[in-house]
């Protein structure tokens, strides 16, 4: 039987509990991402994790260069696409999200100060390791309002050394509760960022390599891909596989 490497035109990777966890390069990772790409076969890093930057992934998994050619994309990144693609560039934007998501955003948004007064037209949710009452009052005040509610995932947590921390969809929870509205959500499963991978990759001969069975795995479905569970993230062996992936795999390391 060929391995997954062989049988597969295109991968699209997921990054935290596949290629790495918290600051450490997962084992293997390094090797299976290189192969890919020693190959010829086109490779997507697709990633809820709105903080990170093309470069600074890139230059994280590799930091003496040499993988050019790998397509990026992140949650941020479909949140620009789609404020492009609504004709709303301009709008007063409340982002709760990292500095680095408030960065790449700053282009497209009027930013507007989680603690100052005035009326948003966009709320932006990320991973707002700064989220407090204050915050919660202030945005879901503007979504009552009518401003649009972006969440850039639902991931109720992140995978890091030693265990798991809260991630966007635990904010993105309290905001809905508090505001009465739901999000719409940018990320894996969602339509926005697996139509903007399908324009990258296509539809055929595709593999999806995640650690999430109701972002990673569910996204691959919608889109007709194949996928594979990696069990070094946030999904156990004994967890209850639904939506069922193709294949399980300890690692990333594994499709070789």
């Amino acid at each position: 039987m060929p391995s997954l490497i062989d049988r597969y035109r295109a991968f699209a990777l997921d990054l935290d509990g596949v290629v790495w966890r918290g600051t450490e390069l997962l084992p293997g990772a390094f090797e299976a991402i290189s192969a890919i790409r020693d190959r010829g076969k086109p490779l997507l890093l697709l990633t809820n994790n709105g903080s990170y930057s093309p470069e600074g992934i890139l230059e994280r998994i590799a930091p003496d260069g040499g993988l050019d050619g790998i397509e990026v994309l992140t949650s941020t990144i479909v949140a620009i696409r789609w404020v492009r693609e609504n004709r709303l560039e301009g709008a007063r934007g409340l982002v709760l999200a990292t500095e680095a998501v408030v960065s790449q955003v700053s282009d497209v948004l009027d930013l507007q100060e989680p603690s100052a007064g005035g009326q948003a037209e966009i709320v932006l949710v990320g991973r707002d390791l700064a989220f407090d009452f204050d915050r919660l009052t202030r945005a879901s005040d503007a979504i009552r309002g009518g401003a649009y509610f972006l969440a850039l995932n639902r991931d109720a947590t992140m995978p890091v050394e030693g265990g798991l921390e809260p991630g966007t969809g635990a904010i993105v929870a309290a905001i809905e509760a508090a505001s009465g509205k739901p999000a719409i959500v940018l990320g894996k499963p969602e339509a926005p960022m697996m139509d903007a991978a399908v324009d990258i990759l296509g539809s055929e001969g595709v593999l999806l390599v995640g650690d999430r069975l109701d972002s990673d795995i569910a996204g691959a479905k919608t889109v007709g891909w194949d996928s594979a569970l990696v069990l070094s993230g946030v999904t156990g062996r004994n967890s209850q596989m639904k939506p069922a992936p193709d294949f399980v795999l300890e690692n990333l390391h594994e499709i070789l």
